[in-house]
């Protein structure tokens, strides 16, 4: 056994240097292979080929190869389609009988069938025989399952009814029985063709019409924030920066080459892992598409509005070590080639809603040949790194967090770069954070990427002392001789580009202004208490939610919350809708001066028993949402008039939620305080709605980030937070007695 006092290890292999174009294609042909024999590996399955074709031309000699090589290609492709018959047959069993299989979410743990002790038996050996790379098993998931169209539709409208007048939702059921002895029914089949000739009948509509289609701009829209922990940053401004370039490269090379951890033991999908890196969502006319490369050696600066391209390798594919890259980053921030006027703001343009970048895009870049060159810079970069910002957050109020939260959403206009999934910031005292845009990507995948630099920069790489990172800092000759500084992207003006520049910056600036962000870093408890108290911790922050909700609004709103569906190929999310019957009897029961404790403990022990069991039923493929947007997709398509489907797709999510999972377990937030992470956070979907993103620091905190509008006269992030506070008091006391 290892010492405990051992160094924990990186998530994924150490890479040390850039893969040229023929490592890269090994690599990736193995890892090909790989993804479509497991759980038999490559190098097995050739060893069997092998084997058995030596076996058949054991009567022959190489002589007799060499006059007629039809004497080897023969016992080969036998070997090869017999072997592979193997694989497939065993690669369906897996497919239809373990990856398909589900009992497990639903059944008692402590009291599992027989079939799931069976399933976990299998699990286990598959880990120990053949543990799976990232993706391996992505190819064996089962299909997104098409639900039943009474179920959806009698879904849909019993949901409905706690925000209605009657008269109202008797109109609703009225219009759903028309749509159920009509246009429904063919709509329907329509999807079942879907459903059967795609392995994901949802996410390609969804990623178009969802995403894509959108023309609003990206920022606060759709852009969302990963942050780093709650204590002190012990890193200067120049490390942390140098030092998460390490760690990203050596990340994105890992990823490239499938070396993450599984996610779940191979059970969930990965499918959109790859665009956490290098891509770039690309303006279009009407949609927009995103736009995958492969992994980029160099990353873009900016500095005081001038942008660079920094290489993290050598000349030779050497990756250049953290003190390396601090001197690389220090000689950058000491220039004297900065930017100014409106140059400083040319970012901005990205702020743009989507027709318009789109228009300027092609004027500004690809018309003019130095700036598309430098725009590919950007484009194909492996991610964007702002070192700008001083919002000088020391004492961890929340007037400090909630300012800090919001600019990891919004940047200040002139440091983002908004099509790029991944924009990082470190402040002038070292702590970092990124404003990520969630078209190419869910939640899930970017809290597993900054979990890994949590646990690696925190946890396992060791922090210098303060004069050794500013000693680091010094360039000497030799330095100049064999590292390759930063490339300055000096773009040029174009007619008509400063008005365009000034015009989204301003604009951007009243966005940034309107944005009422509220931060909570509740510290009174975690999910210890709750678990204690026999209740889900999602469960209790949503009813909090509900309860605060009510009280800040008078009423109950349509709620959205992210469920999973990621046991299915190529699935991104459901809406898991918390506003239930028991949710509703308990936020009464909390108003309702009459009520005893008991009763309010009861009614909140069911309505998250109900919550528990109605996310569970999303894992399944049972949400009611995807499937009536396929619908009304389909209906929009084939030309189709539905009074239903119009009156669902002109409702507005007033209250959007979502809860950031732990996707790694990796970081010991326990620990410490000091330790926890603050989470992310998102802009409220609707003008008068509000957007709240939580988490749980371990046993010891609930990070809580709240938006909404100032020019909403309704809705007010301060007052809704107010309500938040209270309500985890008041909910967790009623387990006191």
């Amino acid at each position: 056994m290892p010492p405990t006092n051992s160094k924990p290890e990186w998530p994924y292999p150490r890479i040390t240097h850039f893969p040229g174009r023929i490592e890269r294609f090994s690599y990736r042909t193995y890892n090909w292979f790989e993804n479509r024999l497991w759980p038999i590996r490559p190098l097995p399955f050739l060893a069997l080929v092998s084997t058995a074709t030596g076996y058949q031309l054991r009567n022959h000699n190489l002589q007799d190869i060499g006059e007629n090589l039809q004497v080897l290609l023969q016992p080969l492709a036998i070997s090869t389609g017999v072997i592979y018959t193997g694989v497939f047959i065993l690669r369906h069993f897996l497919k239809y009988f373990y990856f398909s299989y589900k009992g497990f979410l639903t059944e008692n743990p402590k009291k599992p069938s027989y079939r799931t002790i069976v399933w976990g038996v299998l699990r286990k050996a598959l880990l120990a025989i053949a543990p799976p790379q990232l993706s391996s098993c992505d190819r064996l998931l089962p299909n997104l399952p098409l639900p039943r169209l009474d179920d959806t539709i009698k879904g849909y409208v019993d949901s409905m009814k706690y925000f209605m007048p009657e008269e109202d939702y008797a109109q609703l059921i009225e219009r759903s029985n028309q749509f159920l002895a009509s246009e429904g029914r063919t709509l329907h089949r329509y999807a079942w063709i879907l459903h059967k000739f795609k392995e994901n009948y949802v996410t390609s509509f969804w990623e178009k019409y969802i995403y894509y289609a959108g023309r609003y701009p990206l920022p606060i829209n759709s852009s969302i924030s990963q942050c780093v922990m709650y204590g002190d940053n012990e890193l200067t401004q120049i490390y942390q920066t140098a030092r998460l370039l390490y760690i990203e490269t050596i990340s994105n090379l890992a990823l490239d080459r499938q070396k993450y951890l599984a996610v779940g033991d191979g059970l969930m999908s990965t499918r959109h892992y790859k665009h956490l890196y290098n891509g770039c969502r690309v303006p279009g006319k009407e949609y927009d598409h995103f736009q995958w490369n492969p992994p980029s050696p160099h990353v873009v600066l900016v500095h005081e509005g001038t942008w660079y391209k920094v290489d993290t390798c050598d000349h030779k594919g050497r990756i250049y070590s953290v003190n390396e890259l601090v001197k690389i980053t220090a000689e950058l921030m000491k220039r004297d080639d900065k930017a100014t006027g409106f140059m400083t703001k040319i970012a901005s343009l990205t702020t743009d809603r989507r027709t318009e970048w789109f228009e300027n895009r092609k004027k500004f870049f690809l018309d003019n040949k130095h700036n598309r060159k430098l725009l590919k810079i950007i484009e194909t970069a492996q991610f964007v790194i702002s070192i700008d910002g001083d919002l000088k957050w020391g004492s961890k109020t929340t007037e400090e967090l909630s300012r800090y939260m919001k600019d990891m959403i919004t940047g200040d206009g002139k440091n983002r770069w908004f099509d790029k999934t991944l924009n990082y910031a470190v402040e002038r005292n070292g702590r970092g954070g990124a404003t990520g845009d969630h078209s190419p990507v869910d939640g899930a995948e970017l809290d597993h990427l900054c979990e890994n630099i949590l646990n690696i920069d925190k946890q396992i790489m060791r922090t210098p002392s303060r004069e050794e990172q500013i000693e680091a800092e010094n360039i000497t000759e030799e330095n100049k001789k064999t590292l390759k500084f930063a490339e300055k992207l000096d773009f040029q003006n174009v007619d008509g580009l400063e008005a365009e520049v000034e015009r989204c910056y301003e604009n951007h600036g009243k966005a940034i202004k309107d944005l009422h962000m509220h931060s909570i870093a509740f510290l009174d408890f975690g999910k210890g208490r709750l678990k204690k108290c026999g209740i889900s911790p999602d469960g209790f922050v949503q009813m909090a939610i509900q309860w605060a909700y009510f009280k800040d609004q008078g009423k109950f709103t349509m709620t959205y919350e992210p469920g999973s569906v990621r046991f299915y190929a190529n699935s991104r999310t459901e809406t898991l809708r918390p506003v239930t019957d028991a949710s509703c009897k308990f936020v009464n029961a909390m108003n309702d001066e009459n009520s005893t404790n008991a009763e309010r403990r009861r009614l909140l022990k069911e309505a998250c028993e109900l919550h528990v069991k109605r996310s569970k039923d999303i894992m399944l493929g049972k949400g009611v949402d995807r499937h009536i947007f396929i619908l009304a997709v389909l209906a929009k398509g084939l030309g189709y008039t539905s009074p239903f489907l119009d009156y669902y797709v002109n409702q507005k999510w007033l209250l959007s939620t979502s809860n950031i999972p732990n996707m790694t377990n990796s970081v010991k937030e326990d620990v410490s305080v000091n330790s926890i992470s603050l989470g992310g956070s998102f802009g409220a979907v609707a003008q008068d709605g509000y957007g709240i993103c939580y988490r749980f620091g371990g046993n010891q905190a609930i990070l809580v980030h709240i938006t909404s509008y100032h020019s909403s006269d309704v809705t007010d992030s301060d007052r809704m937070g107010g309500y938040m506070r209270e309500a985890f008091h008041k909910l967790a006391n009623l387990f006191d007695e």
